[in-house]
C-alpha cells in the first residue's frame, strides 16, 4: 500500500516490471497460476481503478533480462483505457456502477502485450486524484500454489508534453463624432501557460470569449433645430469554457464521454452541465435630453430641465 496525492492526466502510461518464480521443494508454477494486479483511486474498496495480469513464472537457472522480467508480464497499460472502460460503465444501463466491473484490454482497444490483461472499474474513481495505491497477488486455481514474485519499478512515462496557444485581438473604430466601436476577442486552448510552468500547471481549458461595445450619438440623425440629445450605448459578450476534463468524472475527457454516450438527450446533458457559457447584453440611453435652442425666457417646468435615463441588462 501506498498513500499520497498525485494527477496522472498529463502521462500516457503507467508500467511496472513484474518477475515471478516457483519456490524451491514446492509445485511449480503455471503460467497463470498467479495473477498480479495493481488497484489505485480515491480508496481500495469503493472508488477504485484495477488492472490485472497473469504472470508467467520464470524458470530457476534463467539469468537473462528478457527471462528474468518477461515481456508477457510488463505492465504498461495505456491511461485513456482507463477513461474507456470508466465511460463504457456509466454510458451503459445494465452495468452497476457501485459493483466491480472488469473488460479486457482488447475489448478497450488496446493490446494484448502478450498476456490476457483486465482493467477493472468500480465506483467513481480519478486518476486525476488518486490518494492510494495497493500492490498484490491473487490465486487464479482452485488449489494451494506457492511462489515469489518481485514488484519493480512502478512509474507512469510519456509525458503528454503538448503545448497549447493564445491570441487577443482588439479593434477601435470611430465616425466623427457620431459613433465609435470597440471590440476585442480572445481564444486559448487546452495546454496553454507560460514558459517556465510545467504540464500540471497549463490550462485545461479552451477559452473563447469577446467583447463589442457601441457608442452612438441617435440626436444627430434628427433635425438640428429641435437640439435632442440622444446618446445610445450597446454592449454585447459572449464567453464559452470548455474543460478538457468531465468535471464529473475528471479523468475522463469530455469529448471522450460525450462519444461513449449512446443517448442523444444524455449527450447533450453532459455537455451542458460541462461547458460555462455566459452571454452578456446592454443598452442604455444615458442622458437623454433636449437643448435650448430659442429665444424664450426659461421657465422650471421647461421640458429642458428634464435629462432621461435608461438601462437594460441581461446576463
Amino acid at each position: 500500500y501506498k498513500n499520497f496525492n498525485v494527477d496522472m492526466r498529463q502521462y500516457k502510461n503507467i508500467e511496472m516490471f513484474i518477475h515471478a518464480e516457483s519456490i524451491i521443494n514446492e509445485t511449480a508454477l503455471d503460467d497463470g497460476d498467479m495473477v498480479a494486479f495493481i488497484r489505485m483511486g480515491n480508496d481500495l474498496t469503493d472508488s477504485y481503478y484495477e488492472v490485472q495480469i497473469p504472470l508467467k513464472p520464470t524458470e530457476f537457472g534463467n539469468h537473462s533480462p528478457d527471462q528474468v522480467w518477461p515481456y508477457e508480464n510488463r505492465l504498461n497499460i495505456p491511461l485513456h483505457l482507463l477513461q474507456e472502460a470508466k465511460t463504457r460503465v456509466y454510458g451503459s444501463t445494465n452495468i452497476n456502477p457501485s459493483e466491480v466491473t472488469f473488460f479486457d484490454e482488447q475489448e478497450l482497444g488496446g493490446s494484448s502485450g502478450g498476456n490476457q490483461r483486465k482493467i477493472g472499474v468500480k465506483g467513481n474513481p480519478s486518476f486525476g486524484d488518486v490518494r492510494v495505491i495497493m500492490l498484490g497477488i491473487r490465486n487464479s486455481t482452485a488449489h494451494r500454489i506457492s511462489g515469489e514474485v518481485w514488484f519493480n519499478e512502478l512509474r507512469l512515462s510519456e509525458l503528454e508534453n503538448k503545448g497549447g496557444w493564445a491570441a487577443v485581438a482588439t479593434v477601435d473604430a470611430n465616425l466623427a463624432d457620431f459613433a465609435s466601436v470597440t471590440a476585442s476577442g480572445g481564444r486559448s486552448t487546452v495546454g496553454f501557460g507560460a514558459l517556465e510552468s510545467g504540464p500540471n500547471e497549463r490550462d485545461k481549458e479552451d477559452v473563447k470569449q469577446y467583447d463589442v461595445v457601441t457608442d452612438v450619438n441617435l440626436g444627430q440623425l434628427l433635425p438640428e433645430k429641435w437640439g435632442i440629445q440622444l446618446p445610445f450605448n450597446y454592449g454585447r459578450s459572449e464567453e464559452k469554457i470548455t474543460p478538457e476534463y468531465d468535471p464529473e468524472f475528471q479523468d475522463v475527457k469530455l469529448d471522450t464521454r460525450i462519444a461513449n454516450e449512446q443517448d442523444a438527450d444524455e449527450k447533450k446533458r453532459i455537455e451542458n452541465q460541462a461547458v460555462d457559457y455566459t452571454r452578456r447584453q446592454s443598452i442604455n440611453f444615458i442622458g437623454v435630453r433636449k437643448e435650448r435652442t430659442g429665444d424664450k425666457t426659461p421657465r422650471i417646468y421647461d421640458v429642458e430641465n428634464l435629462t432621461l435615463s435608461y438601462s437594460y441588462n441581461q446576463v
